[in-house]
């Protein structure tokens, strides 16, 4: 009923005809009261269905027009002067709905909350687009003011390598020392950032002005340019007003769209609006949901922790590196001596190095490729999307690397500090069919297949809604040309990469959920394993896992299947596996929320049918079972994803988690930190998970709400407003919550284990007895194990 009345809003939305809107969107809203006085739970429901639904339009979207605003302006206006008519008891309404009923004040906060987010954002949006359309930066033509933005964030890369010192602790790295918020935001007291977190701004600002010059300047690209074209003068990014006031109004259109994009897919919530001590009206967005909203930035952070574990972790090539740079500087002294005498950019049409030369200098990128490899499924990388082999992508990836390199390098030994005018060394204009005659000649691949690599790259000048600089770091200059920058081709994410290959060309990835399942069950069925270095794996104690396929006619008449079915101690744990690629962003995460739904509604069928189909269900399974079947109380329901941005969350008495975390309690109950020395690294183990030594059905549901895996960033997260620029007058001024990193997680961890640590041999009275388990969690026998060392005797 609920979607006929979203199809008759949208229908009469696109016919004008609001008085059929208002009278659409007032039903939803009596429909919506009804369920809340039946009992049912609300939790920003109006509101998620008409976003979700688009009967609300993304005011700050390409496509919204003034008219657009005005239509809805007046839809939610009159709808909500119906509702307060119908709530006022000193009006009679009985003509137009039951004596005694009120609509639900959340349901009209909602509308309240629509409007004012309307107001906002189109006004925003308005005030930004025409600051940037007059902005001087802006001006000035579009081949330069887009080499100016890749010199700009080519060179504050360049200087953050050079003074990378200036960031890390000289005895230790554990990885995260450049996303801690401690360092001051510029035009803001009391508020700091990261050097990861600048450099994302400069990404997404970058991002967003590309997307405007394209828009402005795509349809009107030269054929080639020629060096000697570029207006030198006009590429000055540094001591420059206007080009910084033009990185500042992108980077306000940023955070406008990802507020946005917040509050659409149900992140944040209007908190109030009121006038602040100059006069500027202000909008104040909270977390709507802070379990779920902290789920998602944990994910985040443990995804980035995870990458940067692999890379203190990678020595495999450690003894390599020198060689590795000699011969990328032998590759830079080639394409030097080719140049012309007196050149501006460096010019790539006659570098045709040795190829087994070139092959060895591809090793620099080595380290990200097996972290990408390690991280993703091999299901994924052997999938072939829209006729490109996935592996091959990472082929091109690496040749792509390696080519920037050696033009990081050569522009090292030609630029001066001193002199911002040789800073345009440091990146190049290259034409497209170079790359793809060179990766196909060095690496064997077919020229036309070599064309279909490169252009997964590229950041294309027209039907460009689904790239960005993230995946596609060459940069269209002119119809034959790329801009080739090793900044950019450094900081992309080659997961986030391949993911999108999968959504843009719709790759159906059904089959990699069985794929999913047997190596989820195989990885139970291997036991357990003293840290991440033990590869002697024992049985698991008090656990049983089955391993039969188990599927049948249910209760109702209709077939049932299980995923994995095992049991702990006294308890049935039901899992259902959904495989889900990681989401980098909102609307694709919200997609994938599905399938979590699915699960939870699967999970809770299977458990009626257990109850209710005990004796068939007993027979299929391979482990052994009691005679009766297991009481509500006694089965546990879990849907795991191969994602982390769902850890740990629980609904409806099903708990949420990723398998990371789930085979992490069962396979490896023990927490090792990993922290890189100067010349080495070392791995310490500092906590059991199984306190008793084996594993407990109550420990495991207490662990998947707060699972180790989270452990390091739960505590070193803390929720700050954060501020949009506000540039004059004309501005809004709008905040929003977000959690910070501001410690780091594996310090502040390790310094709470040794904590925990101490307390307990202080507080440790209780006699243990020679063949005892070791309180260690070792899963040993105290004489075997601790006795006589002076911490629990």
């Amino acid at each position: 009923m609920k979607m006929e009345r979203i199809e008759r809003f949208n229908e009469a939305y696109a016919n004008d005809d609001l008085k059929k809107c208002e009278f659409e969107l007032l039903f939803l809203m009596l429909m919506y009261n009804t369920d809340i006085r039946n009992g049912k739970e609300y939790e920003y429901d109006l509101k998620h269905i008409l976003f979700k639904t688009n009967c609300i339009r993304n005011p700050i979207g390409m496509k919204y027009t003034s008219k657009d605003y005005k239509k809805t302006a007046q839809i939610l206006t009159n709808t909500l002067k119906i509702a307060k008519t119908i709530n006022d008891p000193e009006i009679d309404t009985r003509e137009i709905i039951q004596e005694g009923i009120t609509i639900d004040k959340r349901i009209i906060k909602d509308i309240c909350d629509i409007a004012a987010y309307t107001e906002c954002f189109y006004k925003m949006n308005s005030v930004n687009s025409t600051r940037m359309d007059e902005c001087e930066g802006g001006k000035i033509p579009f081949v330069e003011q887009l080499i100016s933005l890749v010199v700009f964030h080519q060179d504050q890369t360049r200087l953050v390598k050079e003074n990378y010192k200036d960031f890390i602790n000289p005895d230790y790295q554990t990885g995260m020392e450049l996303s801690i918020a401690n360092r001051p935001v510029e035009h803001y007291k009391n508020l700091e950032g990261s050097v990861l977190d600048n450099f994302e701004s400069i990404l997404e600002s970058m991002n967003e002005i590309i997307h405007y010059l394209y828009y402005r300047f795509g349809e009107n690209l030269k054929v080639q340019i020629v060096n000697t074209d570029i207006q030198r003068k006009l590429v000055h990014p540094y001591e420059n007003a206007e080009f910084e006031k033009y990185l500042y109004i992108a980077s306000q259109r940023f955070l406008i769209c990802r507020i946005e994009e917040g509050i659409r897919y149900g992140y944040y919530k209007l908190g109030y609006v009121n006038k602040n001590q100059e006069g500027i009206r202000e909008y104040v967005f909270s977390i709507e949901n802070d379990e779920k909203y902290k789920a998602r930035r944990m994910g985040v952070l443990r995804r980035e922790y995870q990458v940067r574990n692999h890379i203190l972790l990678d020595y495999r090539n450690q003894g390599d590196i020198p060689i590795i740079y000699e011969k990328l500087s032998i590759l830079s002294d080639e394409l030097i001596k080719i140049q012309a005498k007196k050149y501006e950019l460096f010019e790539f049409s006659e570098f045709h190095p040795d190829k087994s030369l070139f092959q060895d200098a591809e090793k620099v990128a080595e380290i990200k490729e097996r972290i990408v490899e390690s991280l993703t499924k091999d299901y994924y990388l052997d999938c072939k999307v829209k006729g490109v082999c996935i592996r091959d992508l990472l082929i091109t990836y690496k040749y792509l690397d390696t080519l920037s390199e050696v033009l990081y390098l050569a522009s090292s030994k030609c630029i001066d500090d001193k002199k911002q005018d040789t800073y345009i060394k440091e990146i190049s204009l290259v034409e497209i069919s170079y790359l793809e005659k060179e990766l196909s000649r060095i690496h064997e691949f077919e020229l036309e297949y070599a064309k279909k690599l490169i252009d997964r790259f590229i950041f294309h000048e027209k039907k460009n809604r689904d790239d960005d600089i993230f995946s596609q770091p060459l940069l269209i200059i002119s119809k034959s040309q790329v801009i080739l920058s090793q900044a950019l081709l450094d900081q992309v994410n080659l997961d986030r990469f391949i993911e999108r290959q999968f959504i843009r060309y719709k790759k159906n990835v059904a089959d990699v959920g069985h794929i999913f399942e047997n190596k989820f069950i195989e990885k139970l069925k291997r036991g357990y394993s003293k840290g991440i270095v033990d590869f002697e794996y024992k049985e698991i104690p008090n656990f049983q896992i089955n391993t039969n396929k188990v599927k049948y006619e249910a209760f109702d008449g209709k077939e049932i299947e299980y995923d994995v079915i095992s049991v702990l101690g006294e308890y049935l744990i039901l899992t259902e596996l959904k495989a889900v690629m990681t989401s980098y962003e909102l609307n694709e995460l919200e997609k994938r929320k599905e399938n979590v739904k699915e699960a939870i509604e699967q999970l809770k069928r299977r458990k009626k049918s257990v109850r209710y189909d005990w004796e068939i269900f007993k027979k299929l399974v391979s482990i052994d079972l009691p005679d009766k079947p297991y009481d509500e109380d006694h089965i546990i329901l879990i849907a795991c994803t191969d994602a982390y941005d769902y850890t740990p969350l629980k609904k409806n008495d099903v708990f949420i988690t990723d398998d990371s975390s789930y085979l992490k309690y069962f396979t490896n109950p023990y927490l090792d930190v990993i922290t890189a020395h100067s010349e080495s690294a070392s791995i310490q183990k500092v906590k059991s998970i199984w306190k008793n030594g084996y594993p407990e059905a109550e420990e495991f549901k207490e662990y998947l709400m707060n699972p180790v895996t989270i452990f390091p960033f739960a505590n070193t997260i803390t929720k700050k407003y954060i501020p949009v620029p506000v540039m004059d007058e004309k501005d809004y001024a709008i905040v929003c919550e977000e959690y910070i990193l501001t410690e780091d997680p594996i310090v502040t961890s390790m310094q709470g284990i040794e904590k925990m640590q101490k307390k307990i041999v202080r507080n440790h009275f209780k006699k243990i007895y020679p063949n005892e388990l070791c309180p260690c969690g070792s899963g040993k026998k105290f004489k075997k194990c601790h006795r006589g060392k002076g911490i629990y005797d």
